[in-house]
């Protein structure tokens, strides 16, 4: 009796132990298998042997039957995104060539100071040079004014040859004053350079006064 009863029980064990197997052995045999996560339009995250195309640019996980992920790939990148990574890029770039430069050239913010005050000579002394020619051309053009007026005056038709030296004179004058306005902005934009690489300096070597 004690024979068939534990005769009984391990069968019974058995087709348990079977039963138990036949619910395994469908994943065991997916496992070869990949699946694809991904968020919907709906924003519920489904798993499935395919992904829809419009999904795939939004980024998904492959998995396994089990839900082990084997690889994710990220939402591709915009294009307003990706031009912003490009500036970033650009931008770190820029400071890291920057940095360099100052590095190389400088060894204290006296330096800089130093520099800046030489460039700067350099323009004002360009700038007086062209101020001096401007005074100049103001005379002669005065000189010239002066004969044609006295042409005038004698009741004569001022002579062709006066009138085109004005011309010139006065577009010299012009092309002169114009450069003065270079030089000046020039000045400015050299100023601002020299305080810009100062305080970068003072960013990548603190206390380097």
């Amino acid at each position: 009796m004690l024979t068939i009863r534990w005769s009984m029980q391990r069968s019974a064990v058995l087709l348990l132990s079977f039963c138990l197997m036949s619910v395994i052995a469908p994943t065991v045999s997916a496992n070869g298998k990949v699946f694809y996560r991904y968020i919907n339009s709906d924003g519920v995250k489904v798993i499935d042997q395919q992904i829809p195309p419009e999904y795939v640019q939004k980024g998904y996980e492959v998995v396994t039957s089990r839900g082990e992920v084997i690889k994710v790939v990220e939402p591709a990148i915009s294009g307003e995104e990706a031009q912003k990574q490009q500036a970033e890029k650009l931008r770190a770039e820029q400071l890291a060539a920057w940095d360099a430069e100052l590095r190389r050239r400088y060894s204290s913010v006296g330096d800089i100071d130093a520099a800046k005050k030489r460039k700067l000579a350099q323009v004002e002394g360009s700038i007086a040079i062209l101020q001096s020619n401007i005074r100049n051309l103001k005379n002669q053009i005065s000189q010239q004014h002066a004969r044609a007026a006295n042409s005038e005056r004698m009741g004569r038709a001022v002579p062709e040859a006066v009138l085109k030296t004005i011309a010139a004179l006065e577009e010299e004058l012009k092309l002169t004053e114009d450069q003065v306005e270079q030089r000046k902005e020039q000045y400015r934009t050299i100023d601002e350079k020299y305080e810009d690489d100062k305080e970068r300096f003072l960013i990548i070597r603190p206390g380097n006064r």
